[in-house]
């Protein structure tokens, strides 16, 4: 997990920034590909307890995060560990629906601060969303466009805000003779596009909880 500091002045201008972490390449994982992507943001008026709120919420992940998410729902609770269900949507010349669970843990090293670790334990492909979203390829005959999923949060509340960085490593199928055509782009651009949509999600829920706590 990358360790670089939370806390960059430069993020204050509002603008989210991603990269992708080059030792992702290096690994040796043969007929996979594995990404690890960086994204880092500032909220500027909120507070840990207002971020923890919109993370915790995992109901309305599907209103936070979509088109990316179109389904999620609280599995189970027990202290701070979650296990959360997220139906995830992507099309890029093929439309795929995955559904996909995870196991989640908040810790608070200080006041200040604060860490989110999420590990998908299962991730299943919907064999055709036209007729049913429960019915999945069988495993192993799968596409293979979504195996694994982890995210690291650490969050840093300072300068009147909260600092967000965010590390999602995925491991997919690599991509397969006679298909990079199809595949190519929709196997590299989704944990890009995932990192921009999360990101611009959890500060759009943020704005919009703080508009209605102003109305009350």
């Amino acid at each position: 997990m990358n360790s670089e500091p939370v806390r960059d002045p430069k993020l204050q201008g509002g603008e989210a920034h991603i990269e992708a972490v080059d030792a992702a390449h290096s690994v040796n994982a043969p007929g996979a590909m594995i990404q690890d992507w960086v994204g880092s943001v500032f909220m500027p008026g909120a507070t840990l307890a207002q971020v923890q709120a919109v993370l915790r919420d995992y109901a309305n992940y599907k209103n936070y995060y979509r088109p990316k998410v179109i389904e999620s729902q609280q599995l189970a609770h027990n202290g701070d560990e979650y296990d959360v269900l997220l139906r995830l949507y992507e099309k890029h010349i093929l439309t795929i629906v995955l559904n996909s669970t995870y196991h989640i843990r908040y810790e608070m090293p200080d006041s200040k601060r604060l860490n989110v670790t999420s590990r998908s334990t299962r991730i299943g492909e919907v064999k055709d969303a036209g007729k049913s979203y429960t019915e999945e390829v069988a495993q192993g005959e799968d596409s293979g466009f979504l195996w694994r999923l982890n995210s690291y949060w650490r969050l840093e509340a300072a300068d009147g805000g909260v600092y967000a960085r965010c590390e999602a490593i995925s491991l997919s199928r690599d991509v397969p003779a006679g298909l990079g055509w199809m595949l190519k782009g929709f196997l590299e651009s989704f944990p890009k596009e995932s990192m921009v949509n999360t990101l611009r999600g959890t500060s759009a829920a943020l704005a919009d909880n703080g508009r209605r706590r102003d109305t009350l």
